[in-house]
């Protein structure tokens, strides 16, 4: 499909850089040369590849699940699909600071994060809940279904700064 995907470059965002490095892992750098022939559009965040979908500039993107989900339920004809080989799966980290002032509110707080209230308010935001008994946004398909990669902090450390690298060599940008 040349010229008709879109993209983002994994210097300008940390998922992008989980992806590419996960991407790298799974194919070889091989698949982003394969991409480059493509000639994807490569915007500048995630959300840039649901706005070229709508605008019609693109026909398929690798994006975010919740950014496309929220603008199919505004109407747009747009859905997500999972790949089978694997979605990375991206948390994002919570913690108590060490010597906090508030050492119980922060608790209490980390807890809330992590009750079914707080499930539910993420789906409201198109969020796949990690709580098995509150229900994926529509559209998305639970966390039970999702085949997911779990790429560690030392994976992470050493794979997006060289991921970083390897883009501008074979992308320019």
């Amino acid at each position: 499909m040349e010229g008709q995907g879109v993209d983002r470059p994994p210097g300008l965002l940390g998922l992008r850089g989980n992806l590419g490095a996960d991407d790298e892992d799974l194919y070889g750098w091989s698949y982003f040369e394969k991409l480059e022939q493509n000639k994807p559009q490569i915007g500048r965040s995630i959300n840039d590849t649901v706005t070229a979908l709508n605008a019609g500039e693109r026909q398929v993107a690798a994006g975010a699940d919740g950014s496309t989900l929220f603008s199919a339920q505004r109407g747009n004809p747009l859905a997500v699909s999972y790949p089978s080989d694997g979605s990375v799966l991206i948390i994002a980290p919570s913690a108590i600071v060490k010597g906090t002032k508030h050492p119980n509110a922060a608790r209490l707080f980390m807890e809330y994060l992590l009750s079914v209230d707080a499930a539910k308010i993420n789906v409201k935001h198109f969020a796949i809940p990690l709580r098995p008994e509150v229900p994926s946004p529509l559209g998305a398909k639970p966390i039970s279904e999702i085949k997911t990669i779990r790429p560690t902090v030392a994976e992470i450390d050493k794979g997006v700064p060289e991921v970083i690298e390897q883009w501008r060599d074979t992308f320019g940008n």
